[in-house]
């Protein structure tokens, strides 16, 4: 929707070189050049320096990237809000979601949407539930399913869809294996494998520690994959944290168990973040099966035949 300058810019940013972006552009690396000089002219500032690792955006180069791609997106939501408006319903959703939540945003919402709406396009994010806040933020998603955030901008909105409970996660050889529930005093004398110091679940065990005046325990391992934590506990012996939805979700390795966690709120909520204001047809399609896929499920009544 932008110039052609802006988005060889937006293009040079994300690869990081003139050769990689001149092939993936289909232009010439002069011609590449040239269009850098012209938008620099434009812009009245340096925006990019050769190094030697490639392309990098001067300190010019990188506010202008930041508001260049929030203007770009902008441009896709105002084409596609008015052809939602002139009747064109394929759409476009860009969907966030968070290791923890993948499995069940995708039975919810699929394959209804693509049996649905065939011309639409779906893109899924997946990302820890404090970068998936910024995304929200900066519109790279339309949608997120996430940790509800204890502090919600003003220019958010989040809907709880369930609660999603924490329990422990171990081998099956582990000493801690052995009990029916855990205490945090527990698991104090045991090393341990998290995700990132800013995620959800590290900043809820973190402030659940602090809360009793103990010392956090041993960190050897960090992972920022739900399935990364989980092969680390199988091959390692450390414990970590897993919420019980994606137990049920999919199975784990022969070897790790799950056990209860004897911690007063360690249970999170999970829900439907994005920004306030417009929501595209295809997304609030997806809202509804998001809030269907945790309704209650009504049990059908036997039959007289079955009687």
């Amino acid at each position: 929707m932008l110039g052609d300058d802006f988005q060889y810019f937006l293009a040079l940013a994300a690869t990081g070189t003139i050769t990689g972006t001149a092939e993936h552009l289909g232009i010439s690396q002069p011609a590449l050049s040239k269009a850098m000089q012209r938008l620099e002219r434009k812009v009245g500032a340096r925006l990019v320096t050769r190094s030697a690792r490639g392309i990098e955006l001067t300190e010019a180069g990188k506010a202008f990237h930041a508001r260049l791609q929030a203007a770009s997106r902008d441009m896709e939501d105002a084409v596609q809000e008015a052809r939602n408006l002139g009747g064109n319903d394929a759409g476009l959703l860009r969907m966030g979601v968070t290791p923890a939540t993948t499995d069940f945003t995708l039975q919810a919402l699929l394959p209804a949407l693509t049996v649905e709406r065939p011309a639409a396009s779906i893109a899924f994010t997946t990302a820890f539930s404090n970068a998936m806040m910024e995304k929200v933020s900066r519109r790279d998603v339309e949608l997120a399913v996430c940790p509800v955030p204890e502090r919600l901008d003003a220019a958010l909105e989040c809907e709880t869809l369930y609660e999603d409970p924490c329990s422990l996660m171990m081998q099956s050889s582990h000493p801690l294996a052995r009990k029916e529930t855990i205490s945090l005093d527990d698991i104090t004398r045991y090393p341990w494998a998290a995700t990132g110091q800013h995620e959800f679940t590290r900043l809820q065990v973190r402030s659940a520690f602090a809360r009793r005046g103990l010392s956090l325990p041993r960190i050897v391992v960090e992972a920022d994959t739900l399935n990364a934590l989980i092969l680390v506990v199988a091959r390692t012996g450390l414990i970590s944290m897993i919420n019980t939805r994606n137990v049920q979700a999919g199975g784990l390795p022969g070897n790790v168990v799950v056990r209860p966690l004897a911690l007063s709120g360690m249970d999170r909520r999970i829900g439907i973040l994005r920004r306030a204001g417009y929501l595209s047809p295809i997304a609030q399609r997806a809202v509804e099966l998001l809030r269907a896929e945790t309704a209650p499920k009504e049990i059908a009544a036997p039959s007289d035949d079955a009687a």
